[in-house]
C-alpha cells in the first residue's frame, strides 16, 4: 500500500500488521531501555484479534508507506474505556501523530458511550503525559506495574462529554 502524499493512515488491524506492530513497540523499548518479554508480558502482542478486538475493544496500526510507524488499541473496561499500546516510532513525534491516535480512541469510546478515558503512562513517557494533559486528562494517580521492569506508571482520566459526535 503506498501513500504518495506522506500522510499516514490509521488502520484497523490485519495479522499482516503484527510483526510492524510489535517492531514498534520494542523500538520504544529499546530507546527506554526496557525489557522486552515477548512469552509473558508482550504476549497480548501476539494474540491481538483475541486480546483486543474479540473483547469488545480495538487495535489499530498507523501506516506509512505500507510501514507500521505507530499503534493504539483499546480495551472495553465496562462504565470506562482504557487506552492502551499507544506507540509511536521516535523519528515520527511531533507531527501531530500522537493527538490522531488519542482522537480516534476518544472517538471510538464516545461512540460505545463509555463515560470517562483511562490512559496509564510509563513515568519516562514525559511527551506522552504533556499531550494528555494538553487533551485534558487528568493524573488520577500513579502505580507500579508488574513488568519485568517493576515501571512507575502515572494514570490519566478525562471525563467524556456524551454531547460530543464522535467523528468516527
Amino acid at each position: 500500500m503506498s501513500n504518495t502524499n506522506n500522510t499516514p493512515q490509521l488502520l484497523p488491524y490485519e495479522n499482516r500488521w503484527q510483526p510492524g506492530i510489535a517492531a514498534v513497540i520494542k523500538s520504544v523499548y529499546d530507546e527506554y531501555d526496557l525489557t522486552w518479554d515477548p512469552v509473558d508480558y508482550h504476549r497480548d502482542l501476539y494474540t491481538i484479534r483475541e486480546t483486543y478486538i474479540d473483547t469488545g475493544g480495538f487495535f489499530s496500526a498507523l501506516v506509512l508507506d505500507g510501514d507500521v510507524i505507530g499503534t493504539v488499541s483499546a480495551l472495553d473496561r465496562g462504565a470506562d474505556a482504557e487506552i492502551e499500546r499507544l506507540y509511536l516510532l521516535k523519528g515520527q513525534r511531533g507531527h501531530g501523530y500522537g493527538r490522531l491516535m488519542v482522537e480516534y480512541f476518544l472517538d471510538w469510546a464516545r461512540a460505545r458511550g463509555h463515560m470517562k478515558a483511562i490512559a496509564w503512562s510509563d513515568k519516562r513517557f514525559n511527551d506522552a503525559h504533556e499531550m494528555y494533559r494538553r487533551m485534558g486528562f487528568t493524573v488520577i494517580g500513579d502505580r507500579v506495574l508488574d513488568d519485568p521492569d517493576e515501571s512507575p506508571e502515572w494514570g490519566f482520566e478525562l471525563v467524556l462529554d456524551p454531547s460530543r459526535e464522535p467523528m468516527l
